[in-house]
């Protein structure tokens, strides 16, 4: 990625260069030498440039001290190290692998001197660059990443402001929500009772729970109380509680019985496969399945889809749907609510009374 200030001349020659306002105010060139050493350059003479006092907010406004901030490398290694006692395994993972752009552009930069218009011109070249370009909710992901360092960091007194609050996030498509028909569940079951049977447990599990893909995945029997009929689950929200029904209770007594090594001794996770914590599902026979069956556009998080709209058409409130679902905000069940007409039409059918 791109940094102000350093640029490479002749384009594709190795030799970079810097330019920078010296402590006079006037501006300068200096050829340096590799990329490296030009990023290195160039952050040294932002230092070494007079920068405004930026005054620390205190309760009662500024109490006069001066904001001692780092490069924005530093503020994302502080955030990095806060999000490793707050994020399950899984999200610090993502959001590792989407931090490394952002060191790229912005890691040697001092914080301070990052502006709104910078990340604007960095999130659209996520979304415009060629060969893979990013979609626009996944540039608001990196948005979102931004931000939460920045913040971390005002809340710590490195910097003033977020200047991710000036930055527009960009209109996102409508919310996906696609889910099994009753014929193509059939399709599909009876597919995988003849590609792999054994794996039928598992589809009724995550078909009657809603469980995300990893948290299913990542699930230990020590978190499986079959006497409750409750699991404790750890997913990108946190740890929550997921109650099960007669099928998913009985899927799990199925893969207990499957995945006992001995009398005595039973593998840690539910999932055989599985082997450590934060570890991604990569296996692709439920896609291969789909594919046998000749369902079209469907994937495995659909299925957490398929359990949130039947809840909602067979009339449970969409605040319940909620707390099954593991929501944080109920915007995000919102996109259910559509598929309830029953409880709107009681309504308007009120006026006729």
């Amino acid at each position: 990625m791109k940094v102000q200030g350093v640029f490479e001349r002749p384009p594709r020659s190795g030799v970079w260069w810097i330019d920078y306002r010296g402590p006079d105010g006037r501006r300068h060139r200096q050829k340096i030498g590799s990329r490296r050493a030009a990023l290195d350059a160039y952050t040294q003479k932002l230092r070494d440039s007079p920068q405004p006092a930026i005054p620390t907010s205190g309760e009662n406004g500024s109490n006069g001290q001066n904001i001692q901030n780092g490069t924005f490398g530093d503020l994302a290694r502080d955030r990095m190290a806060y999000k490793k006692l707050h994020l399950a395994p899984g999200s610090l993972k993502t959001d590792r692998i989407r931090l490394a752009p952002l060191l790229a552009a912005f890691g040697p930069l001092p914080a301070a001197s990052l502006t709104p218009e910078m990340i604007d011109k960095f999130l659209a070249g996520l979304v415009d660059r060629p060969g893979r370009p990013l979609t626009k909710s996944t540039a608001n992901r990196y948005r979102s990443l931004l931000s939460s360092i920045f913040s971390l960091a005002v809340r710590n007194g490195r910097i003033a402001t977020n200047p991710c609050v000036r930055v527009t996030r960009f209109k996102e498509n409508p919310s996906r929500v696609r889910f099994l028909s009753e014929a193509e569940e059939i399709a599909l079951c009876s597919t995988i009772r003849a590609e792999c049977p054994q794996r039928e447990p598992e589809f009724d599990l995550a078909l009657h729970t809603g469980m995300r893909r990893g948290e299913q995945f990542g699930l230990k029997w020590e978190n499986v109380d079959l006497e409750r009929g409750l699991l404790t689950v750890t997913g990108k929200t946190g740890r929550r509680h997921v109650p099960v029904n007669s099928v998913a209770k009985a899927a799990l007594e199925q893969l207990r019985s499957v995945y006992t090594c001995s009398d005595t001794h039973i593998h840690e996770f539910v999932i055989d496969e599985a082997t450590h914590e934060g570890q991604r599902d990569w296996r692709r026979w439920f896609e291969r399945c789909v594919r046998i069956a000749k369902i079209r556009n469907f994937r495995w998080h659909d299925l957490r889809h398929t359990f949130a709209s039947r809840l909602v058409m067979s009339g449970v409130d969409i605040r319940s749907v909620q707390e099954l679902l593991g929501h944080r905000s109920i915007l995000m069940t919102m996109r259910y609510a559509h598929l309830s007409p029953g409880h709107q039409q009681a309504n308007v059918e009120k006026l006729t009374r």
